[in-house]
């Protein structure tokens, strides 16, 4: 595990992907969260078995990184077209 701090350059990745997600398709919150938090449970277990430390975070940039998805969707879905 890496030491970092609860933000990352990714941060404003992860708020634009899930702006973008909201806004331009049909996604329920149920799904969002299935895919936003299995993607954070997902990171690890790729690290391991691809001997790669690219997405080895702390837990609390795991969960920056959730808050981060879901206030994105929350105002792509506000500006929903």
């Amino acid at each position: 595990m890496t030491d970092m701090g609860p933000f990352s350059a990714y941060s404003p990745v992860h708020f634009l992907i899930w702006f973008l997600a909201a806004k331009y398709t049909k996604l329920s919150w149920k799904w969002f969260f299935v895919l936003s938090i299995g993607w954070e449970f997902f990171e690890p277990i790729v690290s391991f078995y691809s001997n790669s430390s690219f997405f080895l975070e702390s837990n609390i940039n795991r969960f920056a990184d959730i808050i981060f998805n879901v206030v994105g969707f929350y105002f792509g879905g506000l500006l929903k077209i």
